[in-house]
């Protein structure tokens, strides 16, 4: 059994490990440098002095879903001022990206003294919590501290249902402290009712991320880049591939191009440590291989085989250049379990994927009902599917028709989300000015 004292007396013991990963310079992502000192509260305090409404989202894909909740946050609260943390650098990247009365601090580390250190500068009124990242310190502080903090957009997949009830002498008693998990679905609400929380502290919206909005500059930048590329062109994208994975696409693409000469791939690895490697690897296969962080709006990319996607926070404007999706991290055993299908789905694209989509099961089987999706087992069966696609355009469109049926189906999330976040802020500010 893992209590909390035993659980932070191992923080603290692994310290030198732990912060050794935090601020491990990676190739590809912006270094943390003298921020350092934020993850263990230290963090410079926010220019209003009015307790913010704080947001924890992990890294990029929390911030994207985050997103709408933000925008919708600053037009109910205009004047509220919004913290949003963040774990990764390239999160904090992204969260700069955003608009509006926005500060961004890094997360502080799960010890106690850091998480108080942390709550002491920044005096939140509430903490919202993006999907399920959740730190039996944090949240039991946060409780003491009456900060209610409210998970937004939950899920809970049965392999971490598994983990935390493995651990479970360690976070029944934080779990309990939560003030109420906004759940994506019934499954999700009824694996974390598993792990003892009440149905007063559960309820189900679905997931934010049908909500989807594109701006129109994103539209036009993708439809600029496609004319860069070649307007009759077949444009397929390798959307989120992971080491192991673009060997895979590659192989695959370069059977599509035995049947379809001018097709072109924009291939986007999922981690930007990775992108001078699997440029490397590119060339090896393409010579005509063109990075997006070496090329121009201006640039004639007609005689591209593989456009790399090596830019940060522009995967719509690629999909939207696209008419054909495979979405990485489901060709490589059950290591990853897929990545979620509704960017593409949404912008209308033929969606494909990999058997592995555990991850993001309940949108992926929603597209397989309408067949708004194809999955493939191997490099084969990819290449098979990708040129049958470009052979019957007709069908490729039908397949985005509905697959965007789904996203348009399932939307309204946001508006049940914040009647729940207008009910505890309104509550939460109103008991602050009281006091």
């Amino acid at each position: 059994m893992l209590s909390r004292t035993l659980y932070t007396t191992l923080l603290y013991a692994t310290s030198p490990l732990i912060f050794s990963l935090l601020l491990k310079t990676k190739k590809g992502k912006p270094p943390v440098g003298d921020r350092w000192k934020e993850f263990v509260g230290i963090a410079p305090e926010l220019k209003q002095p009015q307790q913010p409404i704080w947001i924890h989202a992990v890294s990029v894909g929390e911030v994207i879903a985050a997103t709408p909740i933000i925008n919708a946050l600053q037009q109910h609260y205009p004047e509220q001022p919004l913290l949003l943390t963040t774990t990764t650098s390239t999160g904090a990247e992204r969260v700069a990206a955003l608009t509006g009365n926005i500060e961004h601090r890094y997360f502080p580390a799960d010890y106690p003294c850091a998480v108080k250190q942390f709550i002491k500068r920044m005096q939140p009124a509430l903490c919202l919590i993006m999907e399920t990242e959740l730190w039996p310190n944090m949240l039991t502080i946060c409780k003491d501290q009456d900060i209610p903090t409210i998970v937004v957009n939950a899920r809970l997949s049965a392999k971490s249902q598994q983990k935390y009830q493995r651990f479970q002498s360690l976070f029944s008693t934080p779990l309990q402290k939560i003030s109420h998990i906004l759940c994506q679905d019934e499954n999700d609400q009824r694996r974390f009712k598993s792990l003892g929380l009440s149905q007063a502290q559960l309820s189900v919206t679905g997931t934010v991320k049908f909500d989807i909005q594109f701006s129109d500059a994103i539209i036009n930048s993708g439809l600029a880049l496609r004319q860069q590329l070649g307007q009759q062109r077949p444009v397929v994208i390798a959307s989120s591939t992971h080491k192991g994975e673009d060997e895979i696409v590659l192989s695959a693409f370069e059977q599509v191009k035995q049947q379809h000469p001018n097709a072109v791939l924009i291939l986007v690895p999922r981690h930007p440590e990775r992108f001078d490697d699997v440029a490397t690897l590119c060339l090896s296969k393409f010579p005509q291989t063109q990075r997006r962080s070496l090329t121009k709006a201006i640039d004639d990319l007609s005689n591209c085989d593989i456009y790399l996607g090596d830019s940060m926070g522009e995967m719509p404007i690629l999909l939207a250049a696209s008419d054909i999706c495979f979405m990485g991290g489901s060709l490589i055993g059950d290591k990853v379990g897929g990545h979620n299908l509704l960017e593409p789905a949404a912008l209308s694209k033929a969606c494909i994927t990999g058997p592995s989509y555990f991850n993001f099961a309940d949108v992926t089987a929603q597209l397989l009902d309408c067949d708004g999706v194809a999955v493939v087992n191997d490099e084969l069966e990819l290449a098979n599917k990708i040129n049958t696609l470009i052979s019957q355009p007709e069908m490729a469109v039908t397949m985005g028709r509905q697959a965007k049926s789904v996203v348009e189906k399932n939307k309204g999330a946001l508006s049940k989300i914040m009647q729940t976040l207008i009910y505890y802020i309104d509550q939460t500010l109103q008991q602050a000015n009281i006091k």
